[in-house]
């Protein structure tokens, strides 16, 4: 009796099933077309994502409808297998060879109506059990994430694939050799999805113009997922610092900018503005220290343009508390003698940017 009832309930799940395949189907059968739904299909190892696309019926009416079927006919054959197994093995017993028999019939009579359904559904829209009509679309990268330079006045597909003058960099480069002093073109490159919109972050780009991160410095940024191209008007560029800034940053934490070291506040300080993307005047004299609380990128520059950084730029990409920028490079400004052997400086700092890291 208890083998009994949990048949009954097997072949109530899948009338269940059936009977929810019934009713999607029924969804997408509409005389209007329905709009496109996009399918996203998982990555596998390196094959890119793709879109499925279809007119009329919604695809995921279909995926479900294909699924409830596959489920519902997993079921009855399982229990038709197991059915056989347990008479098999009944040696004799009344009791176990009744229990088979009615699993064996309780499974073909599931059979039967998953077969049965599907030759239904099939009758009403042959759609419901086809995915012919399907455009799989895939989506391809006309160049692949990173910075590219070029000697060239402009950078094509052709170019790239077949590397004449490119060079194309992920990471910060300290020394770009002679390769620096021919530059003429800059791409930003962001990395994107399946569906052409940017990733969890784009690029930031500072190009130094000697090696170390040192000298006259320019700031370029790509928020888009197009590639994005820059004439760099002949600079001479030996070093380049790369920065991935945060699509969507969580707005937590703060930078904030001191006029002396240590974080000494009985002399002037500013919270430094989140996201800019371009240099802004500080409202102090200099920096010499920096609190950073959060994951921040900190530029900063003697001026906003390559003719005004003479004096540099400072990238700090840490995201740690600086105390003391004594001895930076970006703080190395009109040095005067205090004593013999010490000489002081001023802070170079007229300008900055913070960007939030990924």
């Amino acid at each position: 009796m208890l083998y009994n009832a949990k048949m009954k309930k097997i072949t109530f799940f899948i009338l269940l099933i059936l009977l929810f395949s019934l009713f999607f189907s029924f969804i997408g059968a509409q005389e209007e077309p329905i709009k496109t739904l996009e399918v996203e299909y998982p990555e596998i190892r390196d094959i890119k994502p793709v879109y499925a696309q279809g007119e009329g019926l919604p695809d995921y009416v279909i995926y479900i409808i294909q699924l409830l079927i596959f489920l519902a006919g997993g079921i009855s054959i399982i229990s038709l297998v197991g059915g056989g197994v347990v008479w098999l093995t009944s040696m004799g017993d009344p009791g176990k060879v009744k229990d088979a028999k009615e699993r064996i019939s309780s499974a073909i009579f599931g059979i039967i109506i998953v077969f049965s359904s599907s030759l239904f559904l099939s009758s009403i829209d042959p759609s419901l059990l086809e995915l012919e009509e399907l455009e799989v679309v895939e989506v391809e990268e006309s160049f692949p994430s990173g910075i590219y330079l070029s000697s060239q006045k402009n950078i094509t597909e052709k170019m790239v694939e077949e590397d004449v003058s490119i060079t194309r960099l992920t990471s910060p480069e300290r020394n770009l050799e002679k390769k620096g002093e021919s530059v003429q073109t800059l791409l930003i490159a962001n990395p994107i999805d399946e569906r052409g919109d940017v990733l969890g972050y784009y690029y930031g780009v500072v190009l130094h113009e000697k090696q170390g991160f040192r000298g006259r410095c320019e700031f370029y940024v790509n928020e888009d997922p197009d590639p994005v191209s820059f004439q760099l008007d002949k600079k001479n560029i030996s070093s380049i610092s790369v920065i991935k800034i945060n699509r969507n940053p969580l707005g937590v934490g703060s930078v904030t900018a001191y006029e002396k070291p240590d974080f000494r506040e009985d002399y002037p300080f500013e919270k430094l503005k989140i996201s800019v993307k371009k240099f802004t005047p500080l409202s102090i004299g200099g920096v010499w220290s920096i609190d950073i609380e959060g994951s921040y990128a900190v530029i900063l520059s003697s001026g906003s343009n390559w003719e005004e950084t003479e004096d540099g730029c400072g990238v700090f990409l840490d995201s740690k508390p600086i105390s003391d920028l004594k001895g930076h490079h970006m703080n190395l400004c009109n040095p005067r003698k205090e004593t013999p052997i010490y000489a002081a400086y001023d802070s170079c700092s007229t300008h900055y940017i913070v960007l939030p890291l990924y």
